[in-house]
């Protein structure tokens, strides 16, 4: 089990509502269009950019906040890893002994989801769907708000 190793204090067993923040920043690949950000606030306030453009506002419920933070918790969200931009892959070699290799997935898209809960901070960065239950939260919060990313 990998743990935030950040500044960020434990994971509170109790918060208010308005102290909770999610939020999505895609980046696409170096020189390919197609940004955006996403901010659901437990006090209302929330909105997405797209490419930089103005902001535009949210209309999220409370209870839809809610069901979202318990999406976080039943994922296991908070245990795991922060990034997984290095693809790891094991081969055979001729004796027979395995080896393993490490490469570091550089300019490509990638998705740093986050939810904050009071002072305690955690995010992940989402690379090629994986890991898969943060991709899952990630198209579920684009559904709650009915974002369509190949034309938003």
């Amino acid at each position: 089990m990998t743990t935030n190793l950040s500044a960020s204090p434990e994971l509170p067993l109790q918060y208010s509502l308005k102290d909770v923040t999610i939020s999505i920043l895609h980046q696409p690949g170096q020189g390919i269009p197609k940004g955006y950000q996403v901010v659901i606030e437990g006090d209302g306030n929330n909105f997405y950019i797209h490419n930089n453009e103005p902001k535009q506002t949210l209309s999220v419920e409370k209870k839809t906040v809610l069901e979202l933070v318990n999406d976080f918790y039943q994922s296991h969200f908070f245990e795991l890893a922060d990034t997984y931009t290095v693809k790891k892959q094991v081969f055979l070699k001729s004796d027979d002994s395995i080896t393993t290799m490490a490469e570091r997935l550089a300019d490509i898209a990638s998705t740093r989801l986050c939810i904050q809960l009071a002072a305690y901070q955690k995010c992940i960065t989402v690379v090629n769907g994986q890991p898969a239950s943060a991709a899952t939260l990630i198209s579920k919060i684009e559904r709650v708000i009915n974002f369509d990313v190949s034309n938003p």
